[in-house]
């Protein structure tokens, strides 16, 4: 439980924290971690086991254990964790996961990867968990997009006592002068000025996250007035390289994870995201809500809240042309502006507070069985 280090541990804090707020009593589960959140405990259980596999046996038993002797009204698992009310896979089901790992490699890789799965103990566990999860008709399945509710028809033939409550976040609440604020630092730290197009990428997997298909689609782009920030990452070496290879270097800035992401979107005048593999992207829903329009792939779940004019969808990372074509419409300012008023008018919905909303409901509907 870190918030800080991936978009599940931040919902949780968020889902966590907004519930708390509400008046319930809320327990996190976890593996190891802390939080400072108010009325929120966190209850550490131990990474004890032999391997990654070991480790979650250990933890998902030790979890059944402590639901048992605690006797909580809601076990929401955003895990696979069977004996939950509510399982919630935040990363898609591992299926999902698994075909998007797939439909990113060439046809040897596929092949030597759907050879090499079964020899994957956590992997294959974590499989055998949520196929036992999800074959509970009493557990109440959640989608967080339109794309991990079919990915439950699919998968699992799973169509009853499963809904669909789309994922939300939090932004600060600032005033616009703190925003034109933090534009005008970063931007100045980048040596742009304001007429310049900045794109940005925030990722903490590259590969999945489609970053070197995002620096080539970039290198395409007819006007050299445009920029691109690319945020995280562990080894950015190769990134850097195949910009220099691309020959961007000079327009392409590698920026190391920031405490506040948000002072980036104030930043930046669009988000581009070519996920291979997306049950919902915070850094997407985090756009809308910022009024930053997005360019991300229909694997991104969160690409169906783009649909009324908030951004662009293109099939594929690997789809160049249009992506370029994005780029280009993202950089004619008008055509963005409209795209920014979208995201105003989707913001509400891309909330954390209408997200807790639903799932109260869904709770005291469970409950009331």
């Amino acid at each position: 439980m870190s918030p800080d280090s991936g978009g599940r541990e931040r919902s949780v804090a968020e889902i966590a924290a907004e519930l708390a707020r509400r008046g319930h009593d809320v327990t996190v589960l976890c593996q190891e971690g802390k939080s400072d959140i108010t009325g929120v405990e966190v209850l550490p259980l131990g990474t004890v086991g032999i391997g990654r596999a070991g480790r979650l046996a250990k933890f998902a038993a030790t979890v059944r254990q402590v639901v048992r002797r605690e006797g909580y009204d809601i076990v929401h698992a955003t895990l696979p964790v069977p004996g939950a009310n509510v399982y919630q896979p935040r990363g898609g089901t591992i299926p999902g996961q698994l075909a998007g790992k797939q439909r990113r490699l060439c046809p040897l890789g596929r092949t030597i990867s759907r050879a090499v799965l079964p020899l994957n103990r956590a992997r294959m566990l974590a499989l055998k968990l949520e196929r036992q999860i999800v074959a509970d008709p009493a557990v109440m399945c959640l989608g967080i997009s339109q794309m991990v509710l079919e990915e439950f028809s699919c998968h699992y033939d799973r169509r009853q006592n499963v809904r669909l409550v789309y994922s939300g976040v939090d932004v600060p609440q600032v005033n616009e002068a703190r925003r034109i604020s933090w534009r005008t630092q970063w931007r100045q730290r980048w040596k742009m000025g304001e007429k310049t197009v900045v794109f940005l990428t925030v990722a903490h997997n590259f590969a999945l996250k489609g970053v070197a298909e995002t620096i080539e689609a970039f290198a395409d782009l007819t006007s050299d007035n445009a920029r691109l920030i690319i945020v995280g990452g562990r080894r950015v070496g190769a990134y850097r390289r195949l910009a220099g290879q691309c020959g961007v270097s000079e327009r392409v800035v590698f920026e190391d994870a920031v405490a506040n992401i948000f002072e980036l979107y104030s930043a930046a005048d669009a988000v581009v995201l070519l996920s291979w593999q997306d049950a919902c992207s915070r850094v997407v829903l985090e756009a809308i809500r910022w009024s930053v329009p997005s360019l991300t792939t229909r694997f991104n779940g969160a690409a169906e809240l783009l649909a009324h004019g908030a951004g662009i969808t293109v099939e594929s990372p690997r789809d160049r042309p249009g992506i370029v074509a994005g780029m280009e419409k993202l950089s004619d300012k008008p055509k963005r502006l409209d795209m920014a008023n979208a995201c105003r008018v989707a913001a509400d919905f891309a909330s954390n507070t209408r997200q807790v909303d639903e799932l109260e409901k869904i709770y005291a509907e469970i409950v009331g069985r």
